[in-house]
């Protein structure tokens, strides 16, 4: 029995799928009535126009004009070549610009007149003659004060003054600002004219004082030594004196020690004065030897000097700074040597 169901089953999807496939092939597609409705038409037409018209049917239907052929593709145009560029001809040559002017010092040149100079400085000098020019400047941004010396009417020699005591043309130094500025012109001139010959010039320090001391301390104690030797034999003398006369009494050594008091209170006042002497004389020597010490171990710096002798072959150059002053003097001369070429320019 469920044989026979099954194959009932099996036979009717046989069935329905037979019907599907038939549906596909007789169901016209969208579509394709209207096709079929207007070749009928065109079929009809034709024939009804050749029954009309005989010798026209005898012409076969001109052929569909055949699509238009496509138009050739243009051939891409060769890329032009790129322009060569403009050759410009080469601008004439300036003449070469005309050498500085050649300077010894500043602005001036050995062997200058005073007229000369005046022309060169370009200000009023603060003082003048035919021998000396003073003018109140500044070199490498630093105040001084600067003289330009002259020789038969020719400048022979300029010096450069750093620092005025008296503050009338050019402030004053500190000892700090004076070292600090001796170092900064000495690497400038190091740089300008190479090493430098350097001296530096050292004084003992100051112990005059103390050795007037020590030696009137010394004299003193001498003389101290006189008196007490005078006093001790007076001392002696009145107690002999006062002995003998207080020989009988009852209290003897008691007379003799009053009448001695005076005499004795003086030794002992010249006895202290004399060891005050000698020990303010120690005190002086021991003061001495100290500053010796440190003059051993730190030279007290009185002067000192950096030289170029016949720089460039142009000129001395020397640079003092000096401390023995109240206040440090700090100072740059230059002196032409004889025949200094002019061939180099420099600031200072």
């Amino acid at each position: 029995m469920d044989e026979m169901k099954w194959a009932w089953v099996l036979f009717l999807a046989a069935t329905l799928a037979l019907l599907i496939r038939l549906s596909t092939w007789f169901v016209p597609a969208p579509g394709w009535r209207k096709d079929k409705v207007d070749q009928a038409a065109t079929t009809a037409e034709s024939a009804a126009v050749t029954s009309a018209l005989p010798e026209i049917a005898a012409e076969p239907m001109p052929a569909p004009p055949p699509p238009p052929a496509p138009e050739p593709v243009a051939a891409r145009p060769a890329p032009q070549p790129a322009p060569k560029p403009l050759q410009l001809a080469p601008p004439a040559r300036r003449p070469p610009a005309p050498p500085p002017p050649e300077y010894h010092l500043r602005r001036v040149r050995w062997g200058m007149a005073p007229d000369e100079v005046r022309a060169a400085e370009r200000i009023e000098p603060l003082r003048g003659d035919e021998r000396a020019l003073a003018y109140a400047t500044t070199t490498l941004e630093l105040p001084c004060l600067l003289t330009y010396s002259f020789i038969g009417g020719q400048l022979a020699r300029a010096r450069m003054e750093f620092s005025d005591p008296t503050g009338t043309d050019v402030p004053p130094l500190s000892v700090a600002q004076a070292q600090r500025r001796f170092l900064y012109l000495r690497e400038q001139l190091r740089n300008r004219y190479g090493e430098p010959v350097q001296k530096t010039v050292a004084v003992p320090r100051d112990a005059a004082q103390l050795e007037r001391t020590a030696q009137k301390q010394d004299e003193l104690a001498k003389q101290y030594d006189v008196e007490i030797a005078e006093a001790e034999r007076r001392l002696k003398t009145e107690r002999q004196r006062l002995e003998r006369r207080f020989k009988r009494w009852k209290n003897p050594a008691e007379m003799v020690a009053r009448g001695l008091a005076p005499l004795e209170r003086d030794l002992r006042d010249l006895k202290k004065w004399k060891q005050d002497a000698l020990e303010l004389a120690g005190q002086s020597r021991k003061g001495i030897a100290e500053r010796r010490a440190a003059d051993a171990r730190a030279p007290l710096v009185a002067v000192m000097t950096a030289r170029w002798p016949a720089a460039q072959e142009l000129h001395d150059v020397e640079l003092t700074l000096d401390f023995r002053g109240r206040v440090p003097r700090l100072a740059v001369r230059y002196e032409a040597t004889s025949g200094a070429p002019s061939r180099i320019r420099h600031a200072l």
